[in-house]
Parts: structure tokens; C-alpha cells; sequence
């Protein structure tokens, strides 16, 4: 996210103006002093942040965050017209592909330097280098829901993984035709649910020569990060401040290095040796796992953050004790007092179709059977790669379980192309796995009883109104797929199943 050099024009009025406009800005950021000297020299856009943002976090935090290339200071802020220095938050690492060759994911190179301010959220003005950064309105009234937006790429030696995402094409990797769309909505808050980077490996020549020589990129590095999450973002980024949740695909053992010094609400640390698929793979007890925590929408709406990332809820409770002890103590906020409707986030959904019978109750089902409060209305997860609503409450009720919502179809590879998926629509044709009612299975015990499920590239867009939350279902381009409706007094996601 950058802007060009300011170029001065030789006719008077056109010369008076510019000269102003840079004169003015470079004042504001008192940058480098050259008002000084007259505003004779602009910076040049090679020494522009490669990226800026701001998130919200813990204990009512608002980071502006940014990135610049290795070697360059941090960029200074202007906040509310006052100067600031940001801060290093992560150095460049100086390393290559060649350093890590044992363990990509383990210090992969970053030839960047991450810099961050925080900012109190009621803050109206700040600028980044002489760029605007989206800040929290008074009041949300649109929020934008996505997912799993990175390019699948696992192609082990002998040709073996997931299907091959072709990240060179628009229509098979389509991420950055919905931030575009979802920019365009000019929401007041996104909320990403995790698996921003999805590029790992690709080592059979035969499948992955041809991608590279599209100019694909795969990297757990900078490259792979920009490609895949910071570049495509760059609009929705610009539009307003995110809430970042951590996907599976950000574990240490994976792209995690990258969420640490980049998206990460707490601290910057670095990642250890961890090895996906092996005894130092990452889990709960090992991948810098963050308490969950809460961000006050208003007086009516809270939002509950929690990191399962490196939870294997693929196992039942009875294997994992030790992530029952975690989750006791890492989900304290939700044994706050709070009056508000809550809204829990994480990556792996509480209920979904991909956890087998067998895995359930797992760990996480079984603390949140104790210990989730009456007033959580609604799950937001993603991890499924697909738009997908579970109620168990009846219409209306704000007593049983939330409701669970998947927005997994931000750009990903969609379940309708993975063989391995009960959702695969290979054979069967497009639509065929679309669900307009619940198949009657149990969730941890419970069947539901509504939702639908939808094998489309998707986000969701929510507008506040006098009952609730009116949604929309939008197509990569923000054409409309559907309706949705999350009333206040209720814990139904109701979304009308599409004509095709």
C-alpha cells in the first residue's frame, strides 16, 4: 500500500497547489525536517511502508501497525497531528530458502521489519508516512465476516498433497476479487476468522514447475505472507481496522512466524522448531496460544477472541487432557460478568460436519459445555471451506446453544474441489453437496435444527438495524447469494437457501 511521489508542476496555479499539499504533509509527520528547508524533497516510494493497518486487541488496544523493507527505520506517525515514532515490532531475519532446508516453516526468511504504535480507539486521526489508517467509528453498524483466504499449495516430492490451487488465476484463487467487493462495501469492522497463508511447499517438479513459471510464489517467508495475505488485502486493509483471528495454518509448525510478527495481537515471539506431523508438532501447549479475550462493540455487543489454532480437535476429550486444563484457564474472560450479547471467534468451529462422531466430545466442546455462558449468541468460526449455519435454538429463543457460523469461503480452495471432503462435488456436479436443512447428524449430542450449506467463494456482510443483524451473502464480485438474519432477541442465523 503505497503512494506515488508527489511531482510538481511548472504552471503557477498547479505548482502553488502541490507544493501545499506536500508542504502540509511532510509538516504534519514532521518528517525528516524538510519543511524546513523549504519542502524541497518528497520520499521516495521505495522507502514507503510495504503495508499498513490497524487491529484491534486486548484490554481495549487498538495497534496501527506497518511494514517496511530490511534496513529502513520504522516510519513515523502522525496521531491526532502529533508526531510519534513507531516501534519495532519484528526485524528482518536476514535469512534465505537455503537456511532453513531441514524445516521451512522454522525461520523462514523475513527481509522486512514489522513496526507498531498503539493508539487509544477513540483516536480520530492518524497517518503513516503521509497514508490515512482506518480507525473505529462511533458506532459499527456494517461488519464484514471472511475466512480462509489463502492459496492452497502442499505438493510434497512425489506428487502427493492437497489438490493444487492455481494462484495465478482470479477465478481459481479469487481472494483478491473479494476484498476488492468487501472494500467496497466500506464496512466499519472486518473480521477475518484465520488461514491467511496457505503457501507451504511445492517440490514435485512435474506439478509445481508450471505454477512457478506463472510466477507463483511459495514461501513461509515475506514473499509467501505478501502474496497471499498482504497484497490482495491492501483495499479491505485501507477500509477499517480488522479483528484478526489465528487459523490452524498459522501454528508454528506452518506459517506461524509470519502471525507473530505480523498479525498477532500479543507480543512479538519467535516461533520455535516445531515439525508439522511430528512429536515437536504444534499444539495447544507449545504454539504461544493466547488467552482469549474481549472487544466491547457497544453497550449491546461483545466479541470473544479465541486462539484454538493449535487445538487437534480431531481427537476426543479423553486423549487430550491436557488441552481441557488449557482452555480451563485461557477462556477466562467468558467467566466475566457481561450483559451483552457475545459473539464468540475462533478458527475451528464448536460444531461442523467435518468432525467425525467419534471425535466428539473433544476438548474444546467439553469446557464450553461447562462454561459458556447464556448470552453468547452466535459462533463465528472458518476451518471448513465453505459458508455454513447451524441452529440448535428454537426460533426466537435466547436460551440452548448459539448458533454456529462457518464463513470459510473467502478464497481457499473450496471443499467442492477436495476429494477428501464428504463435501467434494467432483462427481456429482456443482451444487450437489449444497445442503438447504441439516441431515439430522448430532453435534456433540445435539442435532440442529436449521441452517444450510453453501460450496461457494463468499463473505458475509452484517448491517445493524432496529431488531438485529441483516445479512447478506455476497459473491466474489459482491453480487448477492442470499439473505440472512441474526435478531437480538433470538440465536438463529436464518439464511435463505439460493436458487442457482
Amino acid at each position: 500500500m503505497s503512494s506515488s511521489k508527489p511531482r510538481l508542476s511548472t504552471t503557477g496555479s498547479s505548482l502553488t497547489a502541490t507544493f501545499s499539499t506536500a508542504c502540509s504533509r511532510l509538516l504534519a509527520l514532521a518528517a525528516l525536517s524538510l519543511a524546513l528547508a523549504g519542502c524541497a524533497v518528497a520520499p521516495s516510494t521505495s522507502t514507503l511502508p510495504l503495508a499498513v493497518w490497524s487491529q484491534h486487541g486486548p484490554a481495549g488496544q487498538l495497534a496501527v501497525r506497518a511494514i517496511v523493507a530490511e534496513g529502513l527505520p520504522c516510519p513515523l506517525a502522525s496521531v491526532e497531528n502529533q508526531a510519534r515514532s513507531m516501534r519495532v515490532r519484528a526485524g528482518g531475519n536476514g535469512k534465505t530458502a537455503a537456511d532453513n532446508d531441514k524445516n521451512p516453516a522454522f525461520e523462514p526468511p523475513f527481509a522486512v521489519t514489522s513496526c507498531e504504535i498503539d493508539v487509544l480507539a477513540s483516536t480520530r486521526q492518524v497517518e503513516v508516512a503521509g497514508q490515512p489508517v482506518a480507525l473505529p467509528k462511533a458506532t459499527v453498524q456494517r461488519i464484514v465476516l471472511l475466512g480462509d483466504t489463502g492459496c492452497r499449495i502442499k505438493i510434497s516430492a512425489n506428487g502427493q498433497g492437497d489438490p493444487l490451487q492455481d494462484c495465478s488465476s482470479v477465478d481459481a484463487w479469487p481472494w483478491a476479487r473479494i476484498a476488492r467487493a468487501a472494500a467496497r462495501e466500506k464496512p466499519d469492522l472486518v473480521i477475518h476468522v484465520g488461514d491467511y497463508h496457505y503457501r507451504e511447499y511445492c517440490e514435485d517438479p512435474l506439478r509445481c514447475t508450471p505454477l512457478r513459471e506463472r510466477g507463483v510464489v511459495v514461501s513461509y517467508g515475506w514473499v509467501g505472507w505478501q502474496a497471499d495475505f498482504f497484497a490482495p488485502a491492501a483495499p479491505l486493509l485501507a477500509q477499517a481496522p480488522w479483528v484478526f483471528v489465528r487459523g490452524n495454518h498459522e501454528n508454528c509448525d506452518r506459517g506461524g512466524e509470519g502471525w507473530m510478527r505480523f498479525l498477532s495481537p500479543s507480543p512479538y515471539l519467535a516461533c520455535t522448531d516445531q515439525r508439522s506431523k511430528t512429536a515437536t508438532r504444534s499444539v495447544l501447549g507449545n504454539n504461544f496460544t493466547a488467552d482469549a479475550w474481549r472487544l466491547d462493540i457497544d453497550a449491546g455487543l461483545g466479541l470473544v477472541v479465541v486462539d484454538n489454532a493449535g487445538h487437534e480437535d480431531y481427537r476426543p476429550v479423553q486423549e487430550t487432557p491436557q488441552d481441557v486444563a488449557h482452555f480451563q484457564r485461557t477462556l477466562g474472560v467468558l467467566r466475566q460478568p457481561s450483559a451483552q450479547k457475545l459473539w464468540l471467534l475462533a478458527h475451528r468451529p464448536l460444531w461442523y460436519d467435518l468432525l467425525g462422531q467419534v471425535s466428539q466430545p473433544n476438548a474444546f466442546q467439553q469446557v464450553l459445555r461447562d462454561t459458556l455462558p447464556a448470552n453468547v449468541q452466535l459462533a463465528v468460526a472458518g476451518h471448513e471451506h465453505a459458508f455454513h449455519t447451524l441452529n440448535f435454538a428454537p426460533p426466537g429463543s435466547a436460551s440452548g446453544r448459539p448458533a454456529q457460523l462457518i464463513v470459510g469461503g473467502g478464497g481457499t480452495q473450496l471443499e467442492s474441489f477436495d476429494p477428501e471432503s464428504p463435501f467434494f462435488e467432483g462427481k456429482s456436479g456443482a451444487g450437489s453437496r449444497e445442503k438447504a436443512q441439516p441431515d439430522g447428524r448430532l453435534y456433540d449430542g445435539l442435532a440442529a435444527r436449521s441452517g444450510l450449506l453453501l460450496n461457494r467463494y463468499s463473505f458475509l456482510v452484517l448491517d445493524r438495524d432496529a431488531q438485529g443483524w441483516a445479512g447478506r451473502l455476497l459473491d466474489v464480485d459482491g453480487a448477492l447469494i442470499t439473505r440472512c438474519r441474526l435478531d437480538d432477541g433470538g440465536k438463529e442465523m436464518a439464511c435463505a437457501f439460493p436458487a442457482h
